[in-house]
């Protein structure tokens, strides 16, 4: 039965979506745009910023579709994935090489949850095309020693291990930390999970979230740099990457010639409708119902 639901999933995936279910806003023009316009915008840009609502599957459809047609207008594509960390790169590399099983790969590679429905689709793409795949994010367990004991608490790792990890950790008091405190606060406010003692460590929280942006900025530069230079389209959640902030920001300066661009989703409570200040959020804007995104 699961492998049932598994494959009705899949193929509900592939389905064509109806324009009714989401628009595109080219946030330069203020104005309405298709998808395949967006495609080819894109091409002008070094390193693109997908950011996604995890559990959206208009989303998950719309960047299996975006990065077909990437391909088919860009050679020399790379597709790089916060879902994957930097540790199980070999892993990665063996399955889109056909070194290994997919059963191999799953038990391996820590894939999230939602794998099967909204990411394998992508990386099957990326093994039938022969793309480059990048396990960008920092291992989780090296983020939570940060986010429980500080930044010391690297100290006690090996050199093996530290080659998981950024190599230039910038913590910005800026907007980026605001939007984060902000939205911290308000899940804590929202949820009855959440650790009574978690508001105190907030700032080590973010210091893992910036050495996640860090990391994933790092990794990305680092397949973009390998001759010759190929575009890059990054898949994250969209705080990663709203308003070019998080890791859209971190490779900035990492490489401030670079030319960057983010997709952002916004969620409309009236019909599609959207503000001035929205178009701030990235080149584009993927307007989606409210009621539609999965909780």
């Amino acid at each position: 039965m699961k492998k049932i639901i598994i494959m009705v999933s899949l193929i509900l995936l592939m389905l064509p979506i109806s324009a009714q279910e989401y628009k595109i806003i080219n946030t330069k023009t203020n104005k309405e745009t298709e998808l395949k316009e967006m495609a080819e915008r894109l091409g002008d840009y070094d390193v693109i910023f997908f950011g996604e609502f995890h559990g959206n599957k208009i989303l998950h459809s719309l960047e299996l579709e975006l990065l077909k047609m990437l391909n088919a207008n860009n050679k020399n594509m790379i597709i790089s994935l916060e879902m994957f960390e930097r540790d199980v790169q070999p892993i990665l590399d063996e399955y889109l090489s056909n070194e290994i099983s997919e059963e191999k790969f799953l038990k391996n590679s820590r894939p999230w949850p939602n794998y099967e429905t909204d990411y394998k689709p992508i990386i099957e793409f990326a093994k039938e095309n022969t793309l480059p795949v990048v396990a960008a994010n920092i291992p989780r367990r090296y983020a939570n020693m940060i986010s429980k004991q500080g930044l010391n608490a690297l100290d006690s790792l090996s050199v093996e291990e530290k080659e998981f990890i950024t190599k230039k950790h910038i913590i910005f008091a800026d907007e980026y930390k605001t939007l984060f405190m902000q939205t911290m606060r308000s899940n804590m406010e929202h949820s009855s999970k959440m650790p009574k003692g978690m508001m105190m460590n907030l700032d080590l929280i973010y210091a893992a979230q910036c050495i996640k942006d860090d990391t994933m900025a790092e990794s990305i530069l680092k397949f973009h740099r390998i001759p010759p230079r190929r575009k890059v389209i990054h898949f994250n959640g969209d705080f990663h990457s709203r308003k070019h902030l998080g890791t859209a920001q971190k490779i900035q300066v990492l490489e401030p010639m670079l030319k960057v661009a983010v997709i952002t989703p916004l969620l409309c409570e009236d019909e599609f409708s959207w503000e001035n200040e929205d178009l701030l959020e990235g080149e584009f804007l993927i307007l989606l119902e409210e009621e539609i995104l999965e909780k």
